[in-house]
């Protein structure tokens, strides 16, 4: 799972940068860049659990490594990303910025509210033009049933 290593090594980088510059001066709300980088690579590692905990038949059978590799390897990286957000979280408290961190986590609990309800919105949506085909073919079943009924009869 070569995707996990490289989220896990971009979610590094980036918790790397944003200390380094939070020692050098540099307010955290000007590196919402790096940010972004960190938060992408745990959202990354939170695919590849998914993926890893649901492979396709094809990717059960060659996938290449056994269930014990990739469930060591997907337990370490959230291990790992757990441990750098703790530490980003620390230093930022450290460093009196604890209120942006605690906006951002508000704010991003909000747009991933957001996200579930549009993704919630659409799957009904699509059950519901599911349904309306369905009812549609029944109904066009019958009235070919019915008609080849009556061309029998007549």
């Amino acid at each position: 799972m070569v995707e996990i290593a490289a989220a896990l090594s971009m979610a590094g980088s980036a918790f790397n940068m944003i200390k380094g510059a939070i020692e050098k001066g540099q307010e955290v709300q000007d590196m919402y860049d790096v940010f972004a980088k960190f938060f992408d690579a745990k959202e990354t590692l939170a695919e590849a659990d998914q993926h890893a905990k649901n492979p396709s038949m094809v990717g059960s059978l060659f996938g290449g490594s056994s269930v014990e590799a990739q469930a060591l390897q997907v337990t370490a990286a959230r291990h790992k990303i757990k441990q750098l957000e703790k530490e980003l979280y620390e230093f930022l408290l450290y460093t009196g910025q604890q209120q942006f961190y605690e906006d951002m986590m508000k704010e991003r609990r909000a747009i991933r509210q957001r996200r579930i309800e549009a993704a919630q919105a659409a799957a009904r949506k699509k059950a519901f033009y599911i349904d309306a085909v369905a009812v549609a073919g029944f109904f066009v079943f019958c009235a070919v049933l019915i008609a080849g009924f009556v061309s029998i009869l007549s």
